[in-house]
């Protein structure tokens, strides 16, 4: 049993579940907050790439992968933004499952 299943295990003890799932989803609005944020940040950052090659991020990684943009600098650059979009994507919903739980 990890610490935080002990810990869980002790406030079920002592009766305080409303009290820690009231904290739990204070927390998750947090950090859906924080991941939104970065999200948008690094969306923005996005935009010149996309205007300069005249394609999504989306499609643009497509095409990284089928080896067609080369591995310049900036293609590398624009590829790894575009992975921290799809990363703050997959943790904004698993967030969103455990509020929506």
């Amino acid at each position: 049993m990890t610490a935080l299943q002990k810990r869980l295990a002790a406030i079920e003890k002592v009766g305080a579940e409303a009290l820690a799932d009231q904290t739990l989803r204070k927390l998750i609005h947090l950090q859906l907050q924080k991941y939104e944020k970065q999200l948008a940040e690094v969306q923005r950052e996005l935009v010149p790439f996309e205007r300069h090659y005249g394609v999504t991020s989306e499609e643009g990684h497509q095409r990284f992968l089928a080896g067609e943009l080369g591995d310049s600098g900036e293609v590398m650059e624009w590829m790894g933004l575009y992975d921290d979009v799809v990363l703050y994507r997959e943790r904004i919903a698993t967030l969103q499952t455990a509020a929506d739980a």
